[in-house]
């Protein structure tokens, strides 16, 4: 799945907001080849929805052609508040780096 979501924010320019309209080259990019590799993409792009990294609508190329990046950071502190996960090594992890680079929850 990271493959996916790292070809996702090599497409990203501005607010977030891809248009996909080769579906086959973004799953070659994302590592994918062969017959089954659109999807295997899809399969990927469903699960990064399902845990809310993007938002998507359907467009001429199919149900990902417009993708919302979202802010990461917000997603993961999402599961761990909102969803109850509890806060663990990995948690404290991306805390302390957020310190350390002076990024922000939002």
């Amino acid at each position: 799945m990271s493959q996916t979501y790292l070809s996702l924010w090599c497409r990203v320019f501005d607010e977030g907001f891809i248009e996909i309209r080769d579906k086959e080259a973004i799953a070659y990019e994302s590592g994918f080849s062969g017959q089954r590799a659109v999807t295997t993409w899809m399969g990927r792009m469903k699960k990064l929805k399902e845990l809310g990294f993007i938002l998507t609508k359907p467009g001429t190329a199919g149900e990902f052609h417009y993708v919302l990046m979202l802010n990461p950071l917000s997603v993961i502190r999402d599961k761990y508040e909102q969803d109850g996960v509890v806060k663990d090594e990995r948690y404290y992890a991306l805390y302390n780096r957020m310190l350390e680079v002076g990024a922000k929850w939002d």
